[in-house]
């Protein structure tokens, strides 16, 4: 048995466990692990998973799949010595003639499926439930657009944050456009902000992977987040506390040395009043700190406790300025 066809075997038994319930944290880094290790285990499971969709075939009428096990603290993959189940009934065939080059795999083209567009307006937010379970917590004054396919399930965030829970199905990643970015999921949950150019991902549970247009792909894994500014050709990545980046859910804005003209933005996409910058001198103060959503006049007055800021209300507009 060749190299190649053992990549394969795998990327099947690697198929079919992620498709199950009982997939754990441990399986998932595991699987990542196994997939950055080599250019070929990454191909493998790109052809298995292809394949799988041109059969488009269940993976719950596999009766044992075989058993994959992971060793959190090596990231070593240990298959059991069972007799192998295979997704399809040509099984080594299958992987031979993925060896020869022989399996038709479909194409990128996508087949056009109907549409959806979800949007907020300031000051709403809402939940949304998808046809494959998974839900999505759209933030105030958002829009985004979801698109299954046959292959994929895709997300296109146009100016949004969501907290998204996807359900799990391999054989449909769960694909979201926020800009230049594209973010690549099979199931877990994360949080995406595409807002003025910028795109932020922070991730509370699986493996999430990021691709700047312009920058290297990142995996993701839990409390780790990313950054990156449309047309730049790099992305940080760090630590993150994901319930403070996600801390809109419940109410709190909650910002670590953020600029003032950020938080500006977000307070009008509470409020119908808009709140403007006086001056350039206001708008680059800083913020590190906690913003109960509640009153606006409140929430703007609490500014200039924590800021050399002070605040004019106007009969249309609410406008912050330096002391």
């Amino acid at each position: 048995m060749t190299r190649s066809q053992t990549d394969i075997e795998v990327a099947i038994d690697w198929l079919v466990l992620l498709q199950g319930d009982t997939v754990t944290e441990d399986d998932w880094r595991a699987f990542d692990a196994w997939l950055t290790a080599s250019p070929a285990h990454a191909l493998a499971y790109d052809q298995a998973q292809a394949f799988d969709q041109r059969l488009d075939l269940d993976a719950r009428l596999v009766e044992r799949a075989p058993s994959v096990t992971a060793t959190a603290s090596t990231n070593v993959i240990a298959l059991r010595p069972t007799r192998r189940v295979w997704l399809w009934s040509a099984g080594s065939a299958i992987a031979a003639a993925f060896v020869a080059g022989a399996v038709l795999l479909p194409g990128s083209g996508l087949l056009g499926g109907r549409e959806t567009r979800y949007v907020t307006g300031v000051g709403e937010r809402r939940t949304i439930a998808l046809e494959d379970g998974t839900r999505i917590e759209l933030n105030a004054a958002s829009r985004l657009t979801v698109r299954f396919e046959r292959n994929a399930r895709h997300v296109r965030m146009d100016d949004a944050q969501a907290f998204f829970d996807v359900a799990k199905d391999s054989r449909r990643p769960f694909l979201i456009e926020a800009g230049d970015t594209q973010v690549r999921v099979v199931g877990t949950r994360f949080d995406v902000r595409h807002r003025d150019g910028q795109v932020a991902v922070a991730v509370q549970r699986g493996l999430v992977e990021v691709r700047p247009a312009s920058a290297a792909p990142v995996r993701l894994r839990p409390g780790q987040g990313l950054s990156h500014v449309e047309g730049q050709d790099d992305a940080r990545v760090a630590t993150v506390p994901v319930d403070e980046v996600t801390g809109w859910r419940q109410g709190r804005l909650i910002y670590r040395d953020r600029p003032l003209s950020e938080i500006v933005g977000d307070l009008n996409r509470l409020f119908p009043r808009p709140v403007k910058l006086a001056d350039a001198r206001a708008a680059d103060m800083r913020l590190s700190g906690v913003l109960i959503v509640d009153e606006q006049d409140a929430m703007v007055g609490r500014l200039s406790h924590l800021l050399p800021v002070r605040t004019t209300t106007t009969n249309d507009a609410i406008v912050i300025r330096a002391r």
